[in-house]
Parts: C-alpha cells; structure tokens; sequence
C-alpha cells in the first residue's frame, strides 16, 4: 500500500485572468475552486491508475466534512486527525498570457501538540501495511518543524521506503535521515542547495552529490524546462511534453504519484521518469486543480522523450 500524509490541506481557488497586471485593476475570466493538500493529490492519481492508497493527516473542524465528502466521492481510503480551525484557502491568480501561476496561500491555522501526537501514532500502526509512504506540502503553525525527519525515521525502523516533496527547513531536516525519493521543483532545489551552487557547482554535480550522501532519486521538475531524475548511476533528462497549460496546480503531485506508481511496480528509473512526466502532463492541461487520469497518462507516456546524460 501507498499511504500518503497531508498535514496541511487546502482549497485552491484559482483565478483565470487574461493577463495579470500588479497594482491595477484585473478582470477576472473565471474562477474555480478544488479541495486539495499534496499528499491528497497523490492519492487521488494513485487511485485512478488502481493502486492501493491511503490518505493520512490533519483535518479541521471548521469545515471538516468537505474533505471527508471529497475523499469520498474519489473513493479514497482516509484517516485524519481532528483538529480546531479551518481548513486553509489557497488563491493561484493564472495568466492566461503568460501561462504564470501567482500562488498566495495561506499558513493554515495552529495545530495542537495533542493532534500532532495522534497521528504520529497512527502513521507508526500503519507501517507494517506500508510499501511507500509519501511526506508532501507545507505544514501548520504548531505542527514541529521537524515533523518529517521524524515520520521518515519512523518509516526506517520498519524498512519502509520514503518519498519526500517538502520546501524550507522541514524539507532540510528531513534530508538528514536519507529519504528514498525527493522531489523539489527547480526553485525549491536552489533554495536548498544555495551553498553549493553559490559555490559553482551544477544543479547536476549538486543533485549527484545527494545521491552520493544516500538518497537513492533526486527528481527535480522544471516546469516547461522537463525534469532531471539522477540515481547512484546515471541521470535522465525529461523533455517538457507538448501540452497546452491551463492549471499548473497538482502538476508536481501528480508526477510524484507517477513515480510512487512506478516504484510500486518495481519499474527502472527511466519508467518512472516516464511515467512521472506523462502523469504531470496529463494535469497541467486540466484546469485548476484537476488531476490526471488513467487514459490521459497512456495517452501522453508514448510521447515522453528521455535522454540519459
């Protein structure tokens, strides 16, 4: 089984505009809004290419039943912690003449040491059933900014693999216990990596250097630039596909859960570049957060280009 863990869910209101323009006045063309959180996302891909999910995390009481009616209707097998608050309301203003996303979100409120406490306990009952557990998103106020190192040294006590798309300290400290998988896009990469490239080194000597220090994959995606996945071997350069973007929103969950997928059914790492590649595609040409599906991932896979470097 793939458990996913979501310790800050969201609504995601995206708004289209036809060009963006700050400080003045914009005209919105459209609006729509999706219930979210990165490790949901995951799962609801993982679902529709029929593997075995689970999603674990935090929910809030303020408007608790929207997430439990929206995992319901998707089929998914849940297990969130009750807290107080509200669940959090994203914005992405898109420009349509651009195709550039703005992202305002917010922090979400604060979390209990109680709730915390809960569900790290859950999460330990859950990892005998466990083949991949997947750490993604921000997390709340109150919640220990080491949360994932914790999870993820859990998880190796029980000789579970870890796949981790974080930012900021939670990621840093969480790469102190060697994640399986990572996952940053190209900016996360360069926050967390600052020092080495500051120092002259390439994103691709930097990534080879993680994997050197035993993380087994560092994928970064790179928006319309494709994305690189290095192992202990080699590394593989994906070329952007040709889709037409409309919600950029997911698009990295979604190749997340395409490379969860692939490891689930033992596939090289090439596949899994392919297979994350074509799974993103499928989501960035759905409006806002609307997520791949099984026949867009067979469609656009045969149009995955891969180069080893």
């Amino acid at each position: 089984m793939i458990v996913t863990v979501t310790l800050n869910p969201c609504i995601d209101k995206t708004i289209y505009l036809h060009q963006l323009s700050i400080g003045a006045y914009n005209r919105v063309k459209s609006t729509r809004s999706d219930l979210s959180g990165k490790g949901i996302n995951v799962s609801t891909v993982l679902s529709r290419l029929q593997a075995q999910t689970r999603c674990m995390g935090l929910n809030f009481r303020g408007n608790a039943q929207m997430l439990e009616q929206v995992l319901n209707r998707r089929g998914l097998t849940q297990d969130f912690v009750l807290t107080d608050g509200e669940i959090r309301t994203n914005v992405k203003l898109f420009d349509e003449s651009c195709q550039v996303m703005t992202e305002i979100n917010e922090a979400g409120p604060t979390v209990s040491a109680r709730a915390v406490d809960i569900l790290l306990d859950k999460i330990e009952a859950i990892l005998d059933e466990t083949y991949l557990l997947v750490l993604s998103g921000s997390i709340p106020p109150g919640v220990p900014v080491d949360i994932y190192r914790r999870i993820i040294r859990m998880a190796h006590r029980k000789d579970v693999k870890t796949v981790l798309d974080a930012s900021g300290d939670p990621f840093l400290l969480a790469l102190e216990e060697k994640p399986y998988l990572i996952k940053p896009n190209a900016f996360e990469f360069e926050q967390a990596f600052q020092k080495e490239i500051q120092a002259g080194k390439s994103p691709l000597e930097v990534a080879k250097n993680v994997v050197d220090s035993g993380i087994s994959y560092i994928c970064i995606s790179m928006g319309s630039d494709g994305a690189l996945l290095v192992d202990k071997d080699h590394a593989y350069r994906a070329a952007p596909l040709p889709v037409e973007a409309k919600g950029l929103t997911g698009a990295g969950d979604s190749m997340v859960a395409g490379m969860c997928y692939a490891i689930r059914r033992r596939l090289g790492p090439e596949a899994m570049l392919r297979y994350a590649m074509a799974a993103a595609g499928g989501s960035v040409r759905l409006e806002g957060t609307l997520l791949t599906s099984k026949e867009d991932l067979e469609e656009l896979l045969p149009q995955v280009e891969i180069t080893i470097l």
